[in-house]
């Protein structure tokens, strides 16, 4: 649900709102029975920032290699 969330904002160019991320986090944990608090959000979200974080750094080192290459 969050991939699907992640893709569309990818596509169109344009962030969801903190609704949208909000509703689609608590079908997401509620789908695999997770209880969402406040600490396990907080866990989860760092979680994903570290991993957004490293996806920035290989698009930014992918796209340095194709401007060499050009």
């Amino acid at each position: 649900m969050l991939a699907s969330l992640a893709m569309s904002s990818l596509q169109s160019g344009i962030a969801p709102t903190n609704e949208q991320v909000a509703h689609h986090f608590e079908l997401s944990c509620e789908r695999v029975g997770l209880v969402v608090t406040l600490e396990s959000a907080t866990r989860i979200f760092n979680c994903l920032a570290r991993e957004i974080h490293k996806a920035q750094s290989v698009l930014e080192f992918i796209g340095r290699g194709t401007d060499q290459m050009q």
